[in-house]
């Protein structure tokens, strides 16, 4: 998990090139396909720094949810007209139905087991309307795992300088990840370490997943960001 470099998170990606805004297009592109109700309330899990989540309120009333405490805390901030909540995706109940849940950039890779892959898809599933849509950004499989790699990334700014530096490995069906950061600024440098382990599930274990949750489910195997969509639809009661 992450501890302390929540407040450099948005600083890292930018400089890495994310593109926010494409993506959110491209999802409200595939909600509008796949949705079959009528109203327009979605819900983003593990919504990191809320950076999706601000972008796709120019189409939907958007509330977050994420496990992590400080990075709530820079969503607040960034956006302080959404409703942010902290919760475990495998557990959370909110109280209520939502037309979309999302849980995007790899979030899902958090859950180390095929157990509590299923209770979390099982749990954004409850929160669905019937006609809503599910939409979950996978992490990488085993196969597309590189075990060793290591990457460096430079933020440059006139006041901060950020170095962080990631090593991957493997344990069983598990990748792990080290990262080490230097946050240089006026007032000094500052070090940290994190571990982070992400599963490492197969496309028929996603599947599994949102069948076991009553869901039918795609695999757009490109998705937002190339990492792949697997995208449910709640179904509707028939009368």
């Amino acid at each position: 998990m992450l501890s302390g470099s929540e407040k450099y998170y948005d600083d890292i990606y930018g400089t890495m090139g994310k593109d926010y805004v494409a993506e959110a297009t491209k999802i409200h592109e595939l909600i509008q396909t796949y949705k079959r109700t009528d109203g327009n309330t979605l819900l983003d899990v593990a919504c990191g720094t809320g950076t999706h989540a601000g972008l796709l309120r120019e189409w939907y009333q958007v509330e977050g949810t994420d496990l992590n405490a400080d990075m709530l805390k820079v969503a607040r901030n960034k956006h302080p007209g959404i409703r942010f909540t902290k919760s475990d995706m495998r557990s959370f109940d909110l109280g209520r139905q939502f037309d979309v849940v999302t849980c995007l950039f790899s979030a899902i890779g958090y859950m180390k087991t095929r157990t509590e892959l299923q209770k979390a898809i099982k749990s954004m599933s409850r929160h669905l309307l019937a006609g809503g849509v599910l939409l979950v950004e996978p992490w990488f499989t085993k196969e597309q795992w590189k075990r060793g790699r290591v990457s460096t990334i430079l933020v440059d700014r006139p006041a901060m300088k950020i170095v962080r530096m990631t090593r991957g490995g493997i344990r069983g069906n598990i990748s792990l990840l080290d990262f080490q950061y230097l946050i240089g600024t006026a007032r000094g440098i500052k070090h940290i370490v994190e571990h982070h382990e992400f599963g490492l599930f197969s496309e028929a274990d996603y599947m599994d997943a949102f069948t076991k949750a009553g869901l039918p489910v795609i695999h757009d195997p490109e998705g937002v960001d190339g990492r792949g969509l697997y995208i449910g639809i709640k179904q509707q009661i028939k009368p």
